[in-house]
């Protein structure tokens, strides 16, 4: 089985190489002391390693991340022994990695402990992979929206010089992701459609917060796998 690193995940992993042996303790106790929680798992560890170890809060999130994205090959039934090996001898056959066997042998001792450390929010890593897997069961996934108001003129029909009316036109925009990437599409609306939207928009939200009361009172978690994606992506945006 070959294992090629992506591009995002090479500078987690010069960090684990190149870091000193005090801050690798400093990761694996923030993910053993980490306590239950089935929501922004990647964000939440993350501020939690820059607050104990100031380094820089994209490289804790790189290096979280990287972790979490080899667990899922654990739950493909390879051990952790095995993805440290798959990993290692990735990065001795990846040209941007130059290493030696004395650091190859630190990196493996070093990541099998982390894999091990990770395992202790094993069940909330599971319940939030279950939730994003339900999300993204859909065909479209909603991204962003945006709503433009233009002023239309209405011209005297004979002269085409004079302004008689004016009319306001809403253009809305729907930006979505599907197995392609990213993609949009326009609606035009006028002043009743937005008022449509509004009324259901709030409908929804009342259903939303009651059914959220009811889901707390018996206490059992509701979440939103959409919230970490853009902590996250906010922190690669506060990197660039």
């Amino acid at each position: 089985m070959d294992f090629k690193i992506p591009e995002e995940y090479k500078s987690g992993i010069k960090f684990i190489l190149n870091t000193d042996d005090d801050t690798i303790d400093i990761i694996i106790s923030a993910l053993r002391d980490f306590p239950p929680t089935v929501e922004n798992i990647i964000y939440k560890i993350s501020e939690r390693i820059v607050q104990t170890k100031k380094i820089d809060r994209r490289i804790a999130r790189d290096i979280v991340a990287i972790l979490v994205s080899l667990r899922q090959l654990y739950k493909e039934n390879l051990s952790n022994e095995a993805i440290v090996t798959l990993l290692s001898k990735s990065i001795e056959q990846d040209a941007e990695f130059i290493v030696n066997p004395e650091q190859i042998e630190r990196f493996q001792q070093r990541l099998s402990t982390l894999l091990k450390a990770l395992e202790n929010i094993a069940f909330s890593l599971d319940i939030s992979d279950k939730a994003s897997d339900l999300l993204i069961e859909h065909e479209r996934i909603f991204s962003d929206s945006r709503i433009i108001t233009d002023i239309r003129p209405i011209f005297d029909s004979e002269t085409e010089r004079k302004v008689e009316a004016a009319i306001l036109i809403h253009t809305l925009k729907i930006q979505y992701r599907d197995a392609e990437g990213t993609k949009e599409f326009y609606l035009g609306l006028d002043s009743d459609d937005l008022d449509i939207l509004y009324q259901q928009i709030g409908i929804a939200i009342d259903n939303r917060d009651a059914l959220e009361s009811v889901l707390k009172k018996a206490e059992i978690e509701c979440l939103n796998p959409l919230l970490e994606v853009e902590a996250l992506e906010n922190i690669e945006k506060d990197g660039e």
